[in-house]
């Protein structure tokens, strides 16, 4: 495989966001520890990412149980 052949193992993604919501992220950064634009970005894209996920797998949960309710696990309460 050449190297035009190969994916890439990353890819730069940018977008414009309003200055403020750039200082409010910036101050959530602080508290949860992330250090630097490139971090704040990977993590929420890795947030969006999990949240797209988990809504995938509730829609295939609905799909499955035909809309009604999905049945708890043995032995759990209502």
């Amino acid at each position: 495989m050449s190297v035009e052949e190969r994916p890439a193992k990353s890819e730069i993604w940018q977008a414009r966001i309003p200055a403020q919501l750039a200082r409010d992220l910036e101050k959530d950064a602080e508290i949860l520890g992330l250090v630097g634009r490139s971090e704040i970005v990977r993590e929420a894209l890795t947030r969006l990412h999990r949240q797209a996920a988990e809504q995938r797998m509730a829609d295939e949960i609905a799909e499955y149980y035909g809309g009604k309710e999905a049945p708890l696990p043995d032995g759990v309460a209502r």
